[in-house]
This record gives C-alpha cells, sequence and structure tokens, in this order.
C-alpha cells in the first residue's frame, strides 16, 4: 500500500455561481490571468503558498511553482455553499505541469476534488498522466509540460465521468448520503520517495456549467414536412416543443435548404436563424426560432438541433403544386406534375416532393385532385 504525503498545496474553492438555467449554459469562469483569491473571482482558498511554494500570474495562465522537493503540510477545505446547486454540471479546466507520475505514488503533483449533490470523488493530475483516485485508471502518456484539457461531466448528481483531452479515465455512479455542491482544485508539489526539484503546475482556466439534457422535439409549429403555403404564408418563424423546459441558442441549429439552385427569396441564399425566444403566453417547452428571411418555395429547409448531447432534424417543404418557385401552381407547373405522375419519391427528387400533397411519397390522383384546385390558370 502507498504511503501518501500532502505537499505544500493551494487550494481554490468555486462558490459564487449564478442560479442553474436550461441548455448549455456557461455558470462561472476563471481564466487564470488574476490568482484565484482575486475578489473578482469569487473563490475561497484554503492553504496558501509558503514553506518552498510561491504563486504567480505568467502569460495568463496562474502558476505554482515549488523550490523544495517534499513540504510536508495539511490544508483545509473552507466553504460557503452557492444558493443553487445545478441539476447537471460540467466542469472542464486547462492544467500543464513538468512532473511527470511518480514511481513510488500518483498522489503527489495536483488534484481535483469534486462534491456534486450524491457525487464525492477526486481525481489525481501529473505533466504526462491523469488517474483515478483508487489508482486503477489512468491516462498515461500525456505529453509532459503542455496543456491538457480535463473534463467532468455529471447528469444527475449520482452517475459521472471525468476526461482528458477527450479519453475517459473515470466513470462511475455515487450515491453519497450528503448532499453537497464543491469543487476543489490543489498543487501539491511532491511527496517524500516521489520528488520533482522545482515543480511547476499551471492552470489556464476553470469553467463551470450545466449539460443540456437533450430533450426529444415532441412537436413543432407549424407541422414539420409539407407545410400548407396557404395556412402558413411567407414563413419565417417556427416553433418547437421540447420533453423538458429548454432553450436553444441560435449556434445550435445548422440550416440548409435543397436543392440551392432554386431561387430563394429576397438576398438570395438559404433562410438564416437571426433570434431564439420564448413565447410569452407558451409553456417553457416551447421556443421560437425567428428566421431572416421566408422558408424558400420549391425546396426542402432542414433545421438540425444540437444541444451537444441530442441531435434532431424538423424538415419544411414549402408552397404545394410551386415547381418553378414563383409563388403559385400554373400550366408551367403542370408539365412538372406529368413527368412525376406515378412516381415514388427518393431524395434525388426535390421537384415532385411539391407536388406530394397528402405526404405518402407517391404522387396520384389525390395529389392532383389537390393540384388542380391550387391551379391558377
Amino acid at each position: 500500500m502507498m504511503h501518501r504525503f500532502q505537499a505544500c498545496c493551494f487550494l481554490i474553492v468555486a462558490t459564487a455561481l449564478s442560479p442553474a438555467s436550461w441548455g448549455d449554459d456557461l455558470l462561472h469562469r476563471f481564466e487564470g490571468d488574476v490568482p484565484p483569491y482575486d475578489p473578482s473571482v469569487g473563490w475561497l482558498v484554503g492553504n496558501p503558498c509558503e514553506n518552498g511554494c510561491s504563486e504567480s500570474i505568467e502569460n495568463g495562465h496562474f502558476v505554482l511553482r515549488w523550490t523544495r522537493t517534499f513540504v510536508p503540510a495539511g490544508y483545509s477545505f473552507p466553504y460557503a455553499a452557492p444558493p443553487n446547486t445545478p441539476p447537471t454540471l460540467w466542469v472542464e479546466w486547462q492544467f500543464r505541469s513538468n512532473h511527470p507520475i511518480g514511481q513510488f505514488s500518483y498522489t503527489c503533483d495536483a488534484k481535483f476534488l469534486f462534491e456534486y449533490r450524491r457525487v464525492f470523488d477526486l481525481a489525481f493530475m501529473y505533466g504526462d498522466a491523469g488517474v483515478s483516485a483508487s489508482g486503477d485508471d489512468a491516462v498515461l502518456g500525456l505529453d509532459l509540460d503542455n496543456f491538457h484539457t480535463y473534463r467532468l461531466e455529471s447528469l444527475d448528481g449520482v452517475n459521472y465521468r471525468v476526461s482528458v483531452d477527450g479519453r475517459v479515465f473515470v466513470t462511475d455512479a455515487d450515491s453519497k448520503s450528503v448532499d453537497r455542491y464543491r469543487i476543489t482544485f490543489s498543487g501539491l508539489g511532491g511527496c517524500l520517495g516521489d520528488e520533482w526539484p522545482n515543480s511547476v503546475n499551471e492552470w489556464d482556466f476553470v469553467r463551470l456549467g450545466t449539460i443540456a439534457y437533450g430533450e426529444e422535439i415532441v412537436s413543432t409549429h407549424p407541422p414539420t414536412g409539407f407545410v400548407d403555403a396557404g395556412k402558413h404564408p411567407a414563413l419565417d418563424r417556427l416553433t418547437v416543443t421540447y420533453e423538458e423546459p429548454n432553450y436553444v441558442y441560435v449556434d445550435e441549429i445548422a440550416v440548409e435548404t435543397t436543392p440551392l439552385s432554386s431561387p430563394l427569396g429576397k438576398g438570395g441564399g438559404g433562410p438564416v436563424v437571426v433570434a431564439t425566444r420564448r413565447l410569452d403566453n407558451a409553456p417553457p417547452e416551447t421556443v421560437e426560432i425567428v428566421l431572416d428571411r421566408p422558408i424558400p418555395y420549391n425546396a426542402t429547409t432542414r433545421f438540425t438541433f444540437n444541444d451537444g448531447v441530442i441531435q434532431q432534424s424538423v424538415e419544411f417543404t414549402y408552397a404545394p403544386g410551386d415547381t418553378d418557385g414563383d409563388g403559385d401552381a400554373d400550366l408551367a407547373d403542370f408539365s412538372w406534375f406529368q413527368n412525376c405522375f406515378g412516381a415514388l419519391l427518393t431524395e434525388q427528387c426535390h421537384t415532385c416532393w411539391v407536388l406530394d400533397v397528402d405526404g405518402d411519397s407517391v404522387i396520384d390522383l389525390a395529389d392532383y385532385l389537390a393540384f388542380y384546385g391550387a391551379l391558377g390558370f
């Protein structure tokens, strides 16, 4: 069994967090360009540097240096609880060290302690390795003295995982009886039997946020798929309703319109999402998507929603029978109807999709009757 010693440490605890909200939100950030005890950061400090430890800000990074190879010291966990525990949690930070993992212990360089709802665990960090608390799981062979990105995620306060540079080395579930919310980083600087002269720890940033739940879209308005031009003229907005309260951001929605060669409304090009917002009298699950121009005629416009947890798409095909994009069905469109009659629709048959009024993926007499009713001479 390894004999562990605590070296001189600098401990930082995140406490000043904003109330949680739905979606991938950033709750708190420390960019490493001021000391963690700066009032603007809102963190608490455990044991400050002493007995051979020094601290500084260098190139926008918070840096701890140890000039002695072994400085035994204890430390405490001062803590002031934030007013709200978020429903989900991610923590991401970049750490660099010149200290390689030791031969006698894996607890001698830096560590990350996390208490989130029912979870209580920690992980150790070296310049070339990330190690679980048990020592049974690790990512080895990281480039020494380079920044590496660590990430903790928990969707429910019971199940969690920790990764470094995208490689997961802790996956577990916890069920402690005490519900806490505390995050602590410690620089350790070495321990007996694992000395490293002039050990250096650096933190580039530490950021916290909530994880989007990945709720499925359960409905849209107008309905996804065929859009009746008579009921929704010049459609330039739509709503999506999720399973749970949610919010989507402009940069989470990709818009693709095909075929790109079709006339696509004012200014050319397809529509662009310019705003997402909740409706005043709608439930919190419903979000309005606002476009800079109407969904184009004679084309399929696909909206892909990606919140980092789940990706899903809805499609709108606008203007029944309008194959040439002039805004109505006329004799010029009738020739296309003759060509498409009886055809089973495929992804490549964009023009025929406009003629499939009843959405059964075949152009038949039912579509002809609807087309004839929309026909303008």
